[in-house]
């Protein structure tokens, strides 16, 4: 963990400096570097990443992510590239339990937890994924899609939701997609979504527990799509 005082000892150096930091021996001064980016995050997302990937000290993690999160669309992209490819503990297998949160569960992936956190702005860049993205990009970004809309209620809107649903269409039979999607729809409410999630609430699986608790959460909340 660094200190404000070693992160404000590093505040006049260069972003050319910070980098050769960032890629130092010691995790304090790598984190300290990695807060300072923040600020030139634009023109050192792609240090951060590369950092990021083999870092193994958690409170530059931490870091790192927080200054991506600082990013625009072109970062997201950068960002999204490496959605399932960072860390071990996105999930593997379906869950033997419902989730227990009554809000949106904290995306596991590295990525996607990161990605969720940014400005709306980037939401296109998520649905890209959606359309192009590989199954293990989509799995993951499937979270971060639920997340940022669930605690954004602007992004709920019939043309996003229609945009969402069509991962159905190409990738409906894999049981991970399905379970993701179920979890992401509770962010939606468009008719096509509470169709989806109907489907599979009366089964006598993990999959109809959380098409029920996606249902149960989308009718608490006021309908206000725009």
């Amino acid at each position: 963990m660094a200190s404000d005082e070693d992160v404000s000892s590093m505040a006049d150096l260069s972003v050319e400096e910070w980098i050769g930091i960032l890629h130092g021996s010691e995790p304090v001064k790598r984190t300290a570097a990695a807060v300072c980016l923040g600020s030139a995050v634009g023109q050192a997302d792609g240090e951060l990443l590369a950092q990021l990937s083999k870092e193994t000290c958690l409170y530059t993690r931490l870091a790192i992510c927080e200054s991506l999160e600082r990013g625009g669309r072109e970062t997201a992209r950068k960002m999204a590239a490496s959605l399932g490819k960072i860390g071990s503990n996105q999930h593997k297998k379906l869950p033997a339990r419902v989730s227990a949160k009554k809000s949106f569960p904290l995306p596991r992936d590295l990525m996607a937890r990161s990605l969720g956190k940014m400005d709306t702005s980037v939401f296109p860049v998520l649905l890209e994924v959606l359309e192009k993205g590989k199954t293990e990009q989509i799995l993951e970004c499937l979270d971060a899609v639920g997340y940022l809309a669930f605690y954004h209620r602007e992004l709920d809107t019939e043309e996003n939701g229609r945009k969402v649903m069509s991962v159905s269409d190409r990738l409906g039979d894999n049981p991970m997609i399905q379970w993701k999607l179920i979890l992401c729809l509770s962010a939606f409410s468009c008719w096509e979504s509470r169709s989806y999630l109907s489907r599979f609430a009366g089964e006598p699986s993990i999959l109809g527990e959380e098409a029920r608790r996606s249902l149960h959460i989308l009718e608490s909340r006021p309908s206000d799509i725009v």
